[in-house]
């Protein structure tokens, strides 16, 4: 591809070029392929550029090392929503904030705008709409580094429009900074300006006094229990969040790179994560996410009948970049629908804008395409979108600045829009606080201007594409023409031309080229980007394998024609494919990563790369235990076709990993049964009354949840229910369990469960029981004899594993009676279909130190895929424990009643 435009051009390039030409690494590569790519007068590399460097973290986020675009003209980029200076602006000043703010958070309340702290600033502020005043209201903790967080507000009966009180939720983190999940009940600060009544200012007065209201506290469950939002992993720096539900008791959660999350407020966990369709360039942070309002302000008959099932589907919509999503969720399937939505030129390039939802219209402020260099691009522009017309409009009148990381808000009449804070061209956070009449984006006059703007570019596109069409025909021979005369050369010209491309500057280069060189009559202006494309080509692709075999070259003879063109364009684009591989070392969990680079796209050449990429101890360790390679994407799924490869291409960054796998694939003898969809029940009790009888156990709560949680919630995608809170009376176990099987329907099964796993970790007892916070004793076999076959009929043909890692006892069974057609009568266990597996035998005691957990997690994430049987991994899970130094603390045993091999599957998200 190259431009097609004299005037100058700039390329947006992901951060991990910049530092690895900082690095010294593949500088000349770079170089030659913008010289493939662009003629010589349509790009410049400043100096600033390739000396900046990056941060790991956003080097990690890019699978390629460029992109082919987006391509926008210099002079347009520069000038960007700059037109018509003169013109009256429809913003107003306001005054200045307290303290300059970005990346703020702010909530509507009555007169009031809640900015709740910024980007390394946790300082909270009520702005009053009507007095045009600020006042402090309280600060974050601090040790919360606040970095793009969110905050909502909760809608309940005593957080509606007209209470006095209103509960703000705020939340953010990742694994680089500490996590934090706060709520604040808040009156307003501002006397009894905003009170009804002396009653209510009475009552106001009260609350203000008391320590409950206008401060961060922790926040819990109904139990008192702390509660995070977020996974180990998931990064919430610049993550969105709207309230919806049919109760208003869904947490909606859009973050990096593509996820969706899905938190109950009623019951303080995930429901539900997905993964949005994103273009493969773009990173979902700082973004537009709005809920998806109901047409016009009034309700009638016929939409009043429909509002309870409306609200059973919640639709949102979602803009970053060139991704656009209408997105749908079904509350009673618990599932996403996703629908692609257009995103106009003008917009697409940016994120980091403010944004305010209005009468089926969005209204956009501002933004910043992400780069870092000089050439980065802060917006002063003002965008809206008709939502019922999925339309864009891009206005003539502009911010009074350049705007990024600004926050906007509307007014509880919804007639001026608050834009707060930001970064200003030069990345500094302002003072800056303006409003902005909704009116002024939807008057006629205005809309004339664009309707003549858009008939002025469409006449001009119309224009452009037979110039492009007819230009592209005739570029097309000139590849083909100078290819030819490329390869006619013979290998001492062509070390000459070589020696001198690499040597000399560009503009030296053509004039040596055009004027100096034996060849300098064949050659003109017009056709030097083909030679460089030809020049580029016999470089990078055929150094390393002295050109061709002689096979290949005889195939090339019988049809030359044609496969010059077939040439061309391959040396052209062939350099996208670029792939980063990310070894993992599966005895510790250690990873590395590299870059490689694919000839052709197949799988048998990304196999091969991969091989490549294999240290000597890698082959050492395929001989010693009888292993091979597998690769698997990002989502964990087997590559091992052409069709996965490629798949992998269109629908996310091309992401792959190495695992090991038996080069003797594990088969399971007789008779299996899958587990697809299990419900897991994950009890873990580790916080106790009387430490001096029986002490806390750090590492249940520490890692025994979150590694059973990252094989059976994250890897295999099923549904985990666990006890929230580390202390857990016998009162409480009993109440857990019986909400367990009445919300989750077990006895009629209506979710289709296949399966169940129900793990225990905590103390136990002789009698095989196991310690409550309260010292009291839970017996693990009437807890297994819930879900036997005579108490929990729907599950009595399923696999049901039970994972135990307590202290051991034991206790005598039961039979149930199994009738047979005719008269004949035979006797089951009532335990039938159980798998135990115990961390150690009858009468021992056992250590808290996670090895089962971690062992399981390791051994059953490796083999899974490869469909081995859960009582065979068990042998690898004893080896596992008993190659670690503290090994004699544990001795797994199993205890098997089913007449069939298990096989854990991953289940497939809807």
């Amino acid at each position: 591809m190259k431009c097609d435009s004299f005037s100058p051009y700039y390329i947006i390039l992901p951060k991990p070029f910049v530092y690895l030409i900082s690095q010294g690494k593949f500088e000349k590569f770079f170089k030659r392929q913008l010289k493939k790519l662009y003629s010589l007068n349509s790009f410049a590399v400043p100096s600033c550029f390739l000396l900046s460097n990056c941060c790991s973290c956003v080097r990690k986020q890019y699978s390629f090392l460029f992109s082919k675009g987006p391509l926008y003209p210099f002079k347009n980029i520069k000038n960007m929503g700059n037109q018509n200076k003169t013109q009256t602006t429809p913003f107003q000043n306001l005054k200045e904030l307290p303290t300059s703010l970005s990346q703020s958070q702010c909530v509507l309340h009555k007169h009031e705008i809640l900015i709740c702290g910024g980007r390394d600033k946790n300082d909270c502020y009520s702005y009053h709409i009507l007095k045009n005043e600020y006042k402090f209201i309280c600060s974050y903790s601090s040790d919360v580094e606040l970095a793009g967080h969110c905050v909502v507000k909760l809608i309940g009966n005593n957080n509606n429009k007209d209470s006095n009180v209103i509960t703000l939720l705020s939340f953010g983190g990742d694994k680089y900074t500490k996590r934090h999940a706060f709520v604040m009940k808040y009156v307003s600060v501002w006397g009894n300006d905003d009170d009804d009544g002396d009653n209510e200012m009475n009552k106001s007065k009260k609350e203000k006094k008391s320590k409950k209201y206008n401060r961060w506290i922790t926040f819990t469950d109904n139990y008192k229990n702390p509660i995070l939002i977020g996974r180990d992993d998931d990064s919430y720096s610049g993550a969105r969040a709207v309230i919806g539900g049919s109760d208003n008791h869904l947490l909606f959660i859009t973050y990096r790179i593509n996820n969706i999350s899905v938190f109950n407020l009623n019951t303080f966990q995930f429901i539900k994560h997905d993964t949005l369709p994103t273009s493969i360039f773009d990173s979902i942070r700082h973004h537009c996410f709005v809920l998806k309002s109901e047409n016009g302000q009034e309700m009638t008959k016929t939409s009043e009948k429909n509002r309870d099932k409306k609200k059973k589907n919640n639709e949102m919509l979602l803009f970053c970049q060139k991704t656009g999503s209408s997105i749908e969720y079904d509350e009673d399937d618990n599932t996403f629908q996703f629908h692609k939505l257009f995103v106009c030129k003008d917009i697409e390039p940016f994120r980091h804008y403010a944004y305010v939802c209005v009468n089926d219209v969005i209204l956009f402020f501002g933004g910043w395409d992400g780069e870092l260099d000089n050439e980065s691009v802060i917006s002063k522009s003002v965008y809206k979108y008709l939502i019922q017309e999925n339309k864009w409009i891009t206005f003539q009148n502009i911010l009074p600045s350049p705007l990024s990381f600004c926050t906007a808000i509307l007014s509880e009449d919804s007639m001026y829009v608050h834009i707060i804070g930001g970064l200003n061209d030069k990345r500094a956070s302002v003072l800056t606080h303006m409003k902005t009449k909704v009116n002024e984006w939807s008057s006629k006059e205005e809309m004339k201007k664009i309707e003549l703007k858009a008939e002025e570019e469409k006449n001009i596109n119309g224009e452009t594409k037979k110039i492009v069409k007819k230009e592209g025909v005739k570029k097309k021979e000139e590849k083909r023409k100078w290819t030819k005369w490329w390869k006619e050369r013979n290998e001492k010209d062509k070390e000459e031309i070589i020696s001198k491309f690499e040597q000399l500057s560009n503009n030296d280069f053509e004039t040596w080229l055009l004027r100096q060189s034996k060849w300098k009559h064949d050659l003109n202006n017009e056709n030097i980007v083909a030679i460089y494309a030809a020049i580029e080509s016999y470089i990078d692709y055929h150094s390393d394998d002295d050109i061709m075999s002689k096979e290949e070259q005889t195939k090339e003879d019988h049809n030359e024609e044609n496969k010059e063109e077939v040439d061309n364009l391959l040396y052209i684009f062939c350099f996208l494919f670029l792939i980063q591989i990310t070894i993992i070392k599966i005895q510790n969990m250690d990873e590395r990563e590299k870059l490689i680079k694919m000839k052709e796209l197949t799988f048998e050449e990304l196999l091969r790369q991969c091989y490549n990429c294999l240290d000597s101890k890698h082959f050492q360790k395929i001989n010693n235990e009888n292993l091979k390679l597998q690769l698997i994407d990002i989502k964990n799924n087997i590559i091992e076709s052409d069709e996965a490869m490629k798949k992998e291409f269109e629908s996310n960054e091309p992401t792959f990993k190495i695992t090991w796998i038996s080069f003797q694939q594990p088969a399971a003898l007789g008779k299996i049964k899958t587990i697809k969809n299990p419900l897991v029940i994950l009890i873990a009790i580790s916080e106790y009354d009387d430490n001096n009888t029986w002490k806390n156990l750090k590492n249940v709560k520490e890692k025994d949840i979150n590694n059973f949680k990252q094989l059976f919630e994250q890897e295999l995608n099923y549904e985990v229910v666990f006890n929230p809170s580390p202390r857990m009376a016998k009162g409480d176990f009993q109440d857990f369990m019986d909400r367990i099987i009445l919300n989750f329907e077990l006895r009629k099964n209506t979710k289709k469960y296949d399966g169940l796993v129900l793990i225990i970790c905590g103390h136990g007892e002789n009698g095989n029981m196991l310690v409550a916070s309260d010292g009291k004793y839970i017996s693990i076999d009437k807890i297994r004899s819930l879900f036997n076959c005579h108490e929990m009929e729907s599950f009595k043909d399923f696999p049901k594993v039970f994972i135990i890692d307590t202290c051991r006892g034991e206790s005598i069974p039961k039979t149930y009676e199994i009738v047979k057609r005719g008269t004949e009568t035979s006797y089951g266990h009532n335990d039938d279909g159980f798998l135990i597996v115990w961390s150690t035998t009858k009468g021992h005691q056992v250590a808290d130190l996670s090895l089962l957990s971690e062992c399981m997690k390791t051994v059953v994430m490796q083999k899974y895929k490869s469909a081995c049987p859960f009582k065979q991994m068990l042998q690898d899970i004893r080896t596992e424990i008993r190659n670690n130094k503290s090994s004699e603390w544990y001795c797994v045993e199993s205890q098997d009643t089913t007449d069939y091999d298990i096989i854990f599957q991953q289940r497939k998200l809807v």
